[in-house]
């Protein structure tokens, strides 16, 4: 089963706990863990945001499952590609491509 977790605003130090724990909750769900990310509402990322969702996505593959994030607004995909961290989430342009990936490759990076 694919959980759809949505988040938005800033992805940041005061965010960072409340979004481990939906995170957290997500991967808890099912086993192996797969998880689309809805990123769209996204308007900011710091540092913490960032670990909190790497955390997620790290934890989701060593699970043998997999997090697959979706609708990144243009400031996000420049916060990780100025952080070379947009080759590390897996990034889709939509819900429904997330959902294929992860049906297709539910615990594989493609």
């Amino acid at each position: 089963r694919i959980v759809v977790v949505e988040v938005s605003g800033a992805l940041d130090l005061d965010a960072s706990d409340e979004l481990r724990a939906r995170l957290g909750r997500a991967l808890s769900l099912h086993d192996p863990p797969l998880i689309a990310l809805g990123v769209g509402g996204v308007t900011s990322a710091d540092s913490f945001g960032l670990t909190v969702l790497l955390a997620a996505d790290r934890h989701a593959r060593s699970s043998g499952g997999r997090m697959v994030a979706y609708a990144a607004g243009l400031t996000l995909r420049k916060t990780l590609r100025d952080r070379a961290l947009d080759g590390v989430l897996d990034l889709r342009p939509s819900l429904a491509e997330a959902l294929r990936t992860l049906r297709e490759h539910p615990g594989a990076w493609a």
